[in-house]
């Protein structure tokens, strides 16, 4: 039994259920910028082919200011999961920002709508690509 028990621990925490989140160290930076009331992020499909990083960022902003309060949070978000990766950029996105007045808006927006527009998912090369990391 004592083995059953220890098998199934080291299998959970082979695939990370035992570990701390792996986003601890992207959520905690991000309530320290400007506006940030929280942030629950976090990455989806770890060992599998299709992988994002989804959640919500909220903010003490009315929609008229969250496409700006968001801009230099996602910077650093996108800085973050690119040095993750490695550079490779097919992570999903899959977040979202939350303004005071139960506004939202999504990272595409601050592509412009010529990139924003055209793909259905948006991955984070685009982002590599925008904020010069690619």
């Amino acid at each position: 039994m004592a083995g059953g028990l220890a098998g199934m621990i080291a299998a959970l925490a082979g695939c990370g259920r035992l570990l701390p989140s792996r986003t601890d160290s992207l959520n905690d930076p991000m309530e320290e910028f400007e506006h940030v009331t929280s942030s629950e992020m976090e990455i989806s499909g770890g060992g599998t082919i299709s992988t994002g990083l989804l959640g919500d960022i909220r903010f003490d902003v009315d929609e008229d200011q969250l496409l700006d309060a968001l801009d230099p949070v996602w910077r650093s978000v996108v800085e973050y999961i690119f040095e993750k990766d490695e550079g490779f950029g097919s992570r999903t996105v899959l977040v979202t920002a939350h303004g005071a007045d139960g506004s939202t808006v999504e990272p595409r927006e601050l592509l412009g709508s010529e990139v924003a527009d055209q793909f259905g998912s948006l991955n984070f090369i685009h982002f590599f690509e925008h904020y010069g990391l690619a």
